[in-house]
């Protein structure tokens, strides 16, 4: 919330703006995950967006391997001791109209007989809560370009619908056995699951 709470001032709003959203049981995950060394050029994830707010990355030291999409090329993102990375989600380039777009992001697995380590914490508001906007001020309002637009990917200002989106886009086989009635519902207002 600190860190939100920054985000907001810095923007020109009340440090408090974002508070409301996350007033009733916030979504949060951690999770540790393991990428195994591969011989070929397979992702250990590909390429994506987060769904909700922010996520705070711990990255093992000495380990390659996530890279963000800048000005369309791929960069490694340096591993910076005691440091961690942000990434921006959806849910915040909603917010502020595009101004803070959501980090594009992938990882590539590590060489064979290594492994990486990674701790994400997800930080989300309940599934229901939805971003208010910011009111950016002038010039911050002139550089936002608005939310992305990409038919196979909408970016809602609802946690909920931007994390069943992303779920049945990470898990399409699942998606198609255990529900194909929104697969079919997502594919009928022209998105892909």
């Amino acid at each position: 919330m600190r860190l939100l709470h920054e985000w907001a001032s810095a923007l020109g709003s009340r440090a408090d703006l974002f508070d409301e959203a996350f007033a009733d049981r916030p979504s949060t995950l951690i999770k540790l995950v393991k990428y195994p060394g591969r011989d070929d050029d397979r992702q250990g994830v590909g390429a994506h967006k987060d769904p909700g707010v922010l996520t705070l990355l711990m990255i093992e030291p000495g380990k390659a391997g996530l890279q963000v999409l800048r000005d369309g090329d791929w960069v490694d993102v340096p591993v910076l001791p005691g440091a961690f990375v942000v990434n921006i989600g959806e849910l915040m380039e909603f917010a502020t109209d595009g101004y803070l777009k959501a980090t594009m992001h992938r990882v590539v697995s590590p060489p064979p007989g290594q492994t990486r380590l990674s701790i994400p914490f997800f930080f989300n508001p309940a599934l229901a809560s939805s971003m208010p906007h910011v009111d950016l001020p002038a010039e911050f309002r002139a550089a936002a370009p608005g939310v992305t637009r990409d038919p196979a990917n909408p970016i809602s200002g609802t946690f909920g619908e931007n994390l069943l989106k992303a779920r049945l886009r990470a898990h399409p086989d699942v998606a198609r056995i255990h529900h194909p009635d929104l697969v079919r519902a997502r594919r009928g207002d022209g998105h892909q699951a």
